[in-house]
């Protein structure tokens, strides 16, 4: 299957849940989608993951600063990074600006028809 790069029909479906978050419980706007995805499919994805991870590591392709979905570091480790750079940036007396975004509700600016 990998070998040929075919991805079986019958895997190709999921069965979407919407998970309420918050608010107003009759706005579809305050509920996040859930795919729940057949169990083959799943371990398929943990197999194709690792050899994609281990082909990534193995030729230091990933940005060391690369946080998501990585074992042994987390947002902290980031937060703790931009900090520290603030406070050296600082005590160096150098200006310090920044740019944040909220990304709260993403996924509802997509264009899903695009999505689909």
């Amino acid at each position: 299957m990998l070998a040929q790069s075919i991805y079986p029909e019958r895997l190709k479906f999921s069965l979407i849940k919407p998970i309420y978050i918050s608010g107003d419980k009759s706005s579809p706007s305050n509920y996040r989608p859930i795919s729940l995805l057949p169990v083959f499919s799943k371990i398929l994805e943990k197999v194709i993951y690792k050899r994609l991870f281990g082909y990534l590591n193995s030729n230091v392709i990933l940005n060391e600063h690369q946080y998501g979905f990585r074992s042994e570091v987390s947002t902290e480790n980031a937060s703790y990074i931009l900090l520290n750079e603030i406070l050296i940036a600082l005590n160096n007396k150098q200006m310090v600006e920044g740019i944040f975004c909220d990304l709260h509700k993403a996924f509802d600016c997509i264009n899903h028809s695009v999505l689909l």
